[in-house]
């Protein structure tokens, strides 16, 4: 059984593996992780902790993929717990007190379970429901009053979830007339810890160790159109192509950016794509069947507007070319890769011929983001976010083979027919792998700078 368990500042980690030896640990769960796990129907996944402030959290779309594909998910003590009474009518499982508060209602608030962690993962602040919950037990002790528990509690939620702790309490406390109720709570509480969010992170633990739930009943939900274009970028995005550890998406937009061959593919993809929507016209090619299916649903050269042509065509091409050839362009640089039409590719098997298997892109891929962090290791500054635009446009007219000088509407061209929305989205999408293809370069290179003007060290 394969068991990936997601904590952080819940249980420690030493505590994770005493319980449940076998697990797979993870640190806090965040937008993505799911989908780079590479999971086979029967494992199971236990999320504790997820980050949700500093970085996107888990979405609930993605955990209904791993449902729909015979991964259990299971949920405890804070962002697991929150998950999984939300999904548990799609067949997440939750386990502990702070699961069943958030199921029945009781708890309806993401920042209970919030707390703020420091580099190492130590929590630096105290989540509402323990301050709650030790309230709540120094009522049942004796010690202070349901209602004096009641009015601490309120105290503790108004505060900023960064900021709660005990001490943070004490003093809104002294400003409400509790001093008093605080301190003999504060003492009763002292002398019985009880930490309610690791007792559940425990408690999954353990359920674990003794029997994997099994996967989840999806026949009420699993035909129904919930994979949006949304889940289709999160695939593509994030999940890595089988024996490598390169998401599709990276690996299809460097073959957008490099691979001189792309742009040939991507035509005869969308042709066919169009020409399919069309009657069936025996003994057609595709640019022809396109150009008839454009022509049923009334798209003809003549239609197109000056104004659309000159958006969509450079002025060379519209003196050069035909009226048929021009349509075809249109059609084809008026598409582009986009989540919510099923021309655009989330693996390698719907990718088809438009990825180029034989090229070793998924080796350049890897190289940019080993240097990429390597970089940014070494100095935060020089980072691909630092880079700059106009640095990484003249490194693709290279590419490209466009004139340094040439204007926006050769630029876009060039782009749209790469399947870009327009050049400033191709130089945007260039950035995660400028350092590698320079370094490529100037590894093949006897010179120190290459022949777009980038030298290796200057990367911002």
């Amino acid at each position: 059984m394969s068991v990936h368990v997601f904590a952080g500042p819940t249980i420690p980690a030493a505590r994770v593996c005493e319980l449940l030896p076998a697990a797979h640990l993870h640190p806090p769960v965040r937008h993505g992780d799911l989908l780079r796990l590479q999971l086979a129907p029967g494992a199971t996944v236990l999320i504790i902790d997820g980050l949700w402030h500093q970085s996107a959290p888990v979405r609930h779309k993605e955990i209904l993929l791993l449902l729909s594909e015979g991964i259990a998910v299971v949920g405890a003590a804070s962002m697991g717990a929150l998950r999984a009474a939300e999904l548990g009518p799609f067949g997440m499982s939750g386990i502990g007190a702070v699961f069943r508060a958030f199921r029945d209602g009781v708890l309806d608030a993401d920042d209970e379970v919030a707390v703020v962690q420091g580099p190492d993962g130590q929590p630096l602040s105290h989540a509402l429901v323990n301050l709650r919950t030790a309230l709540h037990r120094a009522a049942g002790a004796g010690r202070i009053t349901t209602a004096e528990a009641h009015a601490l509690a309120e105290l503790a939620q108004a505060l900023p979830y960064p900021r709660r702790s005990w001490r943070a309490l004490a003093r809104a406390a002294d400003g409400a007339g509790l001093r008093d109720a605080y301190g003999r709570a504060n003492a009763w509480r002292r002398a019985h810890p009880w930490d309610q969010k690791r007792e559940d992170a425990e408690e999954a633990l353990c359920a674990l160790y003794v029997r994997a739930p099994g996967p989840a009943d999806t026949s009420g939900w699993g035909q129904e159109p919930w994979r949006t274009s949304f889940v289709r970028y999160w695939e593509a995005a994030h999940r890595p192509i089988p024996g490598t550890d390169v998401p599709f998406l990276a690996h299809l937009t460097h073959q957008q950016l490099y691979d001189a061959e792309f742009g040939a593919r991507w035509r005869r993809r969308v042709l066919a794509r169009i020409a399919e929507t069309g009657t069936v016209r025996e003994g057609s090619g595709a640019a022809e069947a396109a150009v008839g299916t454009a022509a049923e649903a009334g798209l003809t050269p003549d239609a197109l507007s000056p104004v659309q042509l000159a958006h969509w065509l450079t002025p060379y091409e519209r003196r050069s070319l035909d009226e048929r050839e021009m349509l075809i362009r249109v059609m084809v640089r008026s598409a582009r890769l986009d989540g919510a039409w099923t021309i655009w590719p989330t693996s390698p098997q719907d990718a088809g011929d438009l990825v180029n298997p034989e090229l070793p892109t998924a080796t350049e891929v890897a190289e940019a983001f080993r240097l990429n962090a390597a970089t940014e290791s070494a100095n935060p500054l020089h980072s691909t976010a630092h880079l700059a635009p106009g640095r990484i446009a003249a490194h693709l007219l290279v590419r490209w083979h466009l004139a340094p000088d040439a204007d926006r509407l050769v630029r876009d061209a060039a782009a749209r027919d790469r399947a870009f929305r327009d050049f400033a989205g191709a130089v945007e999408a260039a950035r995660p792998f400028y350092l590698g293809a320079v370094a490529r370069t100037v590894a093949n290179s006897s010179a120190g700078t290459v022949g777009d003007g980038a030298s290796v060290n200057a990367r911002t």
